[in-house]
Formats: structure tokens, sequence, C-alpha cells
């Protein structure tokens, strides 16, 4: 029997996890919080929040206003999308999967929630503690692998930098402004935007780098210190800013894998 699948998290893993599953004809639940902070915002589903909708890869999701709209969305196959920090809402939904696409360092992230099957992606995750498995998502050899006791290896070669581009991250906390959009070509030293902190003070947020900007925040979207704002990257390939990237078609396979192995009881 195939089971709903309930992604927390609309970023890029999320929503290629989501992608991949809605085109085999599983049925997809994507929560999200209120304000999402995904940078690569034109193959993240998380964007549905702000517009009501957003279409990867001519596949649309759909940010549904309240549980009986987003029941009624599920049950048209559609992707659907509810605003749900905390998971408060996956005890209303019939037997399900869950993936949890979040980094897993806070405990809220980790807090076990009903669900016949949890995937985690990522070295947040534990299996046999927080999942049933955990999904390599670091570069390296190991990418998509499918863990069913402890965690991933975390660590980072030189094509994970090149696929994670270069991130600017804030100086300061406050409100990050920004007139810029996803594909713009930038030159070292270019201003990308600015932050306007709590004491009236504008700090400027300067690319080090030549590049494509694949990512960036909202604008007026109020930030922490260290909080990653924008991502550069130095290949100039403006096509590739609107295609899920190969890491995250890998990972996705690889729940699929995780799922399918579930549902016909083959054993680890």
């Amino acid at each position: 029997m195939r089971h709903l699948v309930i992604v927390r998290g609309g970023g890029e893993l999320g929503t290629a996890t989501a992608h991949r599953l809605h085109r085999v004809g599983y049925k997809v639940l994507i929560l999200e919080k209120s304000r999402p902070s995904a940078l690569r915002r034109e193959i993240s589903f998380s964007d549905a929040v702000y517009d009501g909708e957003k279409t990867v890869e001519r596949v649309t999701c759909v940010c549904a206003e309240n549980l009986k709209t987003a029941l009624s969305l599920i049950a048209q196959g559609k992707v659907t999308m509810l605003v749900d920090p905390t998971g408060r809402y996956v005890r209303k939904f019939p037997p399900h999967i869950l993936v949890n696409s979040l980094d897993g360092k806070e405990d809220e992230s980790r807090r076990p929630l009903p669900a016949d099957f949890r995937i985690g992606l990522g070295a947040g995750y534990c299996a046999r503690e927080d999942v049933n498995c955990v999904i390599e998502t670091a570069r390296s050899y190991d990418l998509g692998r499918i863990i069913y006791n402890g965690r991933c290896r975390r660590w980072q070669t030189t094509e994970d930098v090149i696929d994670d581009g270069g991130f600017l991250r804030a100086e300061t906390a406050g409100t990050f402004k920004t007139p810029h959009t996803i594909s713009h070509i930038f030159r070292a030293g270019d201003m990308i935007g600015e932050i306007y902190d709590d004491n009236g003070q504008t700090v400027p947020v300067i690319t080090p780098v030549d590049g494509i900007l694949r990512g960036i925040l909202h604008d007026n979207y109020h930030v922490s210190e260290g909080m990653a704002l924008a991502e550069i990257d130095p290949r100039i390939a403006p096509g590739n800013c609107c295609l899920i990237s190969d890491k995250a078609r890998c990972v996705s396979g690889s729940v699929l894998e995780a799922i399918m192995s579930f549902e016909e009881g083959v054993k680890p």
C-alpha cells in the first residue's frame, strides 16, 4: 500500500524529494514555517508560503490556507503545503511516512512524530534513535547512501564547495534589503544588498567573488548574525538556478528507495 508522504521542510532537498515522489504517484504534503529562509528559491517549494503556489520543473505545490483545504488538495493528487513548523498537524492525517529535511540541529526538528516510517536527511539525525534511517547528504563517495544504524559521516570536499557556492552571511542582526533576484551576475566587490541593524546603522553585503546569484533571501527578511543571506555560484550558468541539482536528485532517489523497501517489507 502506498502511503501519504509528509515532508518537513520545503527547501532544496525537501522539494527534490516531494517532486520525485509526486512524479511516481505518491501523495505528498509539505510542512513549512511561516517565514521560510531557503536561499535557492527557484528550486524550493517553500516559496509557496509567500505566493500561494510555487512551480519547480513543471510540478506545482499549492499552499493550503487550512487543514480542510489541504485534505481536499491531497485528495486531488496535488503537492500540498501547510504552514506547520512544529508538526502539530501530523496526527490529523492517515497512515503516512515522514521525511525530515530540516537540518536536525535543533531538538524540535528531531522530536519524534507519529509515522509508520521516518527518514532523516543529513547528519543531524541518528537511525534507530530519531528516525528509522538517514540519508547521506554531504558530497562524498557516500552521497545518497541509506544508513539504518547510526549517523551520516560529515566532511566537506572540493566538490561540496563548488556545489554549495559562496555563502554570504550576515555580519549583524537586522533587516536584509536587496533589489536583486536570482540569476543576476555579479563581479567581486559588487553590493548584493544591505542590512539595517537595530541601531539604525547600514551594513553593506558585498560579494568577494565573481559569480551568479544562485540563491537569496526575500527582501525585508529579518536576519540574525551569521545567517546565510545569499549564495554566489562561480559557474556562470543561469539555467541551473531553476533546475533541481544532481545532489538533490541523488538524495531524493535514495528516499524513494527507502520508502519502497519499507512498503515492500524488504529488510535492510
